[in-house]
């Protein structure tokens, strides 16, 4: 079928889109290649958002539940590519999609270019998700790279399970209540003002070598601090207006917040309502 609105990406600012779009009465399809709920999975406590909701992973449940319950279908496999048209297509690891428009809503996403061959350390010691992988480094030392809230998020969910949590950074950017609940930890140190430079070790990561000249014991390494949009596919439609962005996919600068995500997941979610009730 053709769906009058196709959402790439169900963090909060896809969800917000696809929810927003569903209550006007248009058939709304969420993409997303993981799990609903985007970065919020990963979260502990959530913090200033209305109505206080304790945990990331409940605040996605809740979030997923009213775009589902607004008529929002959730499709669960990646979008590998998008060609403008009208309608615009889409292709997916389970076959081709059209739809009269498209959110890009895919978020940000650690740049791995910042760490010398970081690709060729997956699978041996190097991850992008605390709580996905966080299990696997129990009673192990670990490294967080990146000073922003979402590193600060990744180390104190380390810090449950982690002999010892290193957050190496070179400018720290995180809340106040950020820095209070680091500090707060036993288990967590900040290494300020420094970048990490390599990765050693043979067939596992032993140590993270730091631009300071000294080395951290380490058995895991988490990129955490999210700096390069993934705009692949929004970059493909070529200015098309019937494709559109939504969250941190747009951002050009500073540190996102739930509620900015979720703002602008509306704003999107508005402007398609408009754009494709002008075409009627």
């Amino acid at each position: 079928m053709t769906w009058d609105v196709a959402v790439v990406g169900a963090g909060i600012a896809g969800l917000t889109a696809a929810r927003t779009c569903a209550e006007q009465g248009l058939s709304t399809v969420a993409y997303d290649m993981l799990a609903p709920g985007g970065r919020l999975i990963s979260l502990g406590a959530v913090s200033a958002w209305p109505g206080g909701v304790p945990q990331g992973p409940e605040f996605a449940g809740a979030l997923l539940d009213e775009a589902m319950g607004a008529g929002v279908e959730i499709a669960y496999g990646e979008v590998t590519g998008l060609t403008p048209g009208r309608p615009v297509s889409l292709e997916t690891l389970d076959g081709p999609a059209t739809a009269r428009a498209v959110v890009v809503a895919t978020g940000l996403a650690p740049d791995e270019a910042a760490l010398p061959d970081a690709q060729a350390w997956v699978g041996r010691g190097l991850s992008e998700c605390a709580s996905c992988d966080g299990p696997l480094y129990a009673g192990k030392k670990v490294v967080v790279l990146g000073g922003d809230e979402w590193a600060a998020a990744e180390a104190l969910e380390l810090a449950g399970v982690a002999a010892h949590v290193t957050v190496v950074a070179a400018r720290v950017s995180w809340s106040a209540a950020a820095e209070r609940a680091v500090s707060a930890s036993a288990t967590v140190e900040v290494r300020r003002d420094v970048t990490a430079t390599a990765l050693e070790g043979a067939s596992a990561l032993t140590a993270v070598r730091l631009d300071d000249g000294s080395a951290v014991e380490a058995a895991g390494v988490f990129l955490a601090e999210v700096t390069r949009p993934r705009r692949a596919l929004f970059d493909a439609a070529g200015g098309d207006p019937h494709v559109l962005l939504a969250g941190d996919v747009a951002r050009t600068g500073g540190t996102p917040t739930l509620l900015e995500a979720a703002a602008d997941g509306r704003r999107a979610g508005l402007a398609v309502i408009d754009l494709l009730a002008a075409e009627h």
